[in-house]
C-alpha cells in the first residue's frame, strides 16, 4: 500500500458523469492507499478562501454508488485563474495536511492548476504528484479521443433535437423556424452531435452552425428559404460561439456587450444569444414565424446518461490514482480509441503541458465546405452516446 494523503478536486462546469470519475478515484484510493482521502470543496478557489477539506476516506461502497447517481459536481466547483502567489499559498496549505497526491477533474483551463502546482512543488523539493482527469461537455480537450461528459451531453442534444424536430413537423403551418442553441464557445462538438438525430437525409436538424465555420448571412438565409419551401419548416442547431467574417460573435450582435467570466471568457449564454439573433434575422428577412430554445446548463445534466460515458469516467478516476501512486506527475489520464466495434478505449498518460490552455476544435476531416461531414462525424460520435436513438414512426 502506498503511503500519503490524497486530495481530489473538481473544477469548471459539471457534467453528467463527473461524479463517476470522483467515485472511481475514491474506490481505487481506498484499495491502494495507506492514508487519508480528502475532497476539495469548491475547487482551488475553495482552498484559497479557507474552506475545510472533506474527509472521504470512510465512504462506503453504497455511498460511492449513490455518488455516481448524483448529477453535477458533488464537491462543488470553482473557476479562477490562480496567480503565482495563489499557487504557493495553496501548496503551503496542502503541506500542512501532508497531501502527497493531487487529482483534479476538469477541462483545458482547469488542467493549468495541477501543471503549475507540480512545477512549484518540484521547485521546493516537495514530493508531490499531480494528475488531471478530463471532463467537459464541450469535448475540446486535447490529449484524449473524447472527454467524459461529452457522450452524455451528445446523447442529450441528439434526443432533444429529435424531439424538437418531430414537434416542429407536427406544427407545420403554425411554427415555421426554430433554433436550438448549443454550448460551445470555440468548438462545435456538441452542436454537431445533433446530427445523430437524423434518420433520413431531410430530417432535422436541417442546418448546423459551428464556430469552426464562418457564418455567412446570405448563404444562411438562402438555405433556410430553400428548406422552408421543401419542408414547410426549418430547424437549426447553432453553437453559442458562431462568428461572422469579422470574427465577431453573433451572440454579441444579438445581445450587445457580452460580460466576462472569472477567467476572462465571454459569457455567450446571457441575453438572447445566437439563437435570438438568428430568429430576428429570419423574421426580418424572410418573414417566417420563429422561436428558439436555449437549454443552457440542462445540457450538462443527467437526463440522457450514456453507458459508455459512465464506464469511461469511472475508469479514468481509477487510472488517475494509479498514475499518481506510480509517482507520475504533471500528466492527465487520456482516452485512446483502440477499437470501433465493440467500442473500447484504453487509457494513457498525457503530459499536462500538451493539454493545459489548449483547445481541440472539430478537425477538417469532419467538415466539408461550409457544412459538417455527417458520415465522418457519425463514425466518431455515434459510439460515445451508447445505444442509437430509437427511430420514430412518421405517419405523415
Amino acid at each position: 500500500m502506498a503511503k500519503g494523503n490524497i486530495l481530489i478536486g473538481q473544477s469548471g462546469g459539471p457534467t453528467a458523469v463527473i461524479n463517476f470519475t470522483l467515485g472511481g478515484a475514491i474506490s481505487r484510493a481506498q484499495a491502494k492507499l495507506d492514508g487519508k482521502i480528502f475532497g476539495l470543496q469548491g475547487g482551488l478557489e475553495g482552498l484559497l478562501t479557507g474552506k475545510e477539506l472533506l474527509d472521504l476516506s470512510q465512504l462506503s461502497q453504497a455511498q460511492i454508488q449513490q455518488l455516481t447517481r448524483t448529477s453535477a459536481g458533488a464537491l462543488g466547483s470553482g473557476r479562477i485563474k490562480p496567480s503565482e502567489e495563489d499557487l504557493y499559498m495553496a501548496l503551503a496549505y496542502l503541506k500542512r495536511y501532508d497531501i502527497r497526491y493531487f487529482l483534479y477533474i476538469g477541462g483545458n483551463g482547469s488542467m493549468q492548476t495541477p501543471l503549475e502546482l507540480a512545477r512549484i512543488a518540484q521547485a521546493e523539493n516537495y514530493e508531490f504528484y499531480c494528475v488531471g482527469a478530463p471532463k467537459t461537455i464541450d469535448n475540446d480537450l486535447v490529449g484524449t479521443d473524447h472527454a467524459p461528459g461529452f457522450g452524455s451531453a451528445a446523447r442529450w442534444m441528439a434526443q432533444h433535437t429529435l424531439d424538437a424536430g418531430l414537434d416542429l413537423y407536427t406544427m407545420r403551418g403554425f411554427d415555421h423556424f426554430k433554433v436550438i442553441e448549443a454550448m460551445g464557445r470555440n468548438a462545435g462538438w456538441l452542436a454537431a452531435a445533433s446530427v445523430l438525430a437524423r434518420f433520413r437525409p431531410n430530417d432535422p436538424p436541417h442546418i448546423i452552425l459551428l464556430p469552426e465555420i464562418t457564418f455567412d448571412e446570405a448563404v444562411f438565409l438562402e438555405k433556410v428559404e430553400k428548406i422552408y419551401r421543401q419542408e414547410k419548416c426549418c430547424l437549426v442547431v447553432a453553437s453559442e460561439g458562431v462568428r461572422d467574417a469579422e470574427g465577431r460573435f453573433l451572440a454579441e450582435a444579438g445581445s450587445g456587450v457580452i460580460g466576462l467570466d472569472p477567467v476572462g471568457k465571454p459569457l455567450l449564454s446571457i441575453g438572447e444569444g445566437v439563437a435570438g439573433y438568428l430568429c430576428r434575422l429570419v423574421k426580418e428577412k424572410l418573414g417566417l414565424k420563429t422561436r428558439y430554445d436555449k437549454p443552457g446548463t440542462l445540457q450538462r445534466g443527467a437526463a440522457c446518461l450514456s453507458p459508455v460515458d459512465k464506464d469511461e469516467a469511472f475508469r479514468l478516476g481509477e487510472a488517475t490514482v494509479d498514475f499518481a501512486l506510480q509517482k507520475q506527475t504533471a500528466i492527465m489520464a487520456g482516452l485512446v480509441r483502440v477499437q470501433q466495434e465493440p467500442f473500447y478505449c484504453s487509457i494513457q498518460a498525457v503530459a499536462l503541458s500538451e493539454v493545459a490552455g489548449r483547445e481541440k476544435l472539430i478537425p477538417a476531416e469532419y467538415l466539408e465546405g461550409d457544412e459538417l461531414n455527417e458520415t465522418a462525424f457519425r463514425r466518431y460520435a455515434a459510439p460515445l452516446i451508447g445505444p442509437a436513438l430509437p427511430e420514430p414512426l412518421r405517419l405523415y
